[in-house]
């Protein structure tokens, strides 16, 4: 094996026993405040996606933050109106429950990244499922998160009509 397919190889296996970590073990190499960082993002998810309390919108997400998702625009008010629509799960669940953990989670320096393990139907064969990866990043400035990415793609507009 030539020495650039050893470090490639030596890569995918650093990679491969990342994901297979506990969340805890992942953590132990953050720095004090990127710990922070995580569970902040941690706590958001559960309780504003798991519980579906717009309440706490204000308290993670920044008035202006930047929404780098193509279907939705800048600031908190659009992920608040999401969530009001929802029926609140209360009271708030103490854990998130392990359905729901993301499969890998860490941050470095001001963002954390949360990876989730998805399942989906196969455009080919609808008859069949596939199994693929998809993420949230966030970047945090001043306590709460400043910018948002993640893998969505641009959706068709409702009704055929223009929005």
């Amino acid at each position: 094996m030539r020495f650039s397919n050893v470090k490639l190889f030596a890569g995918v296996v650093v990679l491969l026993a990342m994901t297979c970590m506990p969340l805890a073990a992942q953590s132990k190499s953050m720095t004090p405040q990127e710990q922070k960082n995580l569970k902040m993002a941690l706590d958001w998810w559960r309780e504003g996606f798991i519980a579906g309390h717009a309440e706490v919108v204000d308290k993670y997400l920044a008035a202006d933050m930047i929404q780098h998702n193509p279907n939705m625009e800048n600031g908190n008010s659009r992920v608040k109106d999401l969530l009001k629509n929802r029926t609140p799960i209360t009271p708030i669940p103490a854990a998130i429950p392990p359905d729901r953990m993301p499969a890998m989670a860490f941050a470095k320096g001001d963002y954390v990244v949360l990876i989730w393990e998805r399942e989906g139907k196969d455009p080919s064969d609808p008859s069949k499922t596939y199994k693929y990866n998809d993420f949230d990043l966030f970047r945090v400035e001043n306590g709460k998160f400043k910018e948002h990415w993640d893998g969505a793609v641009k959706n068709p507009p409702r009704g055929g009509g223009k929005e």
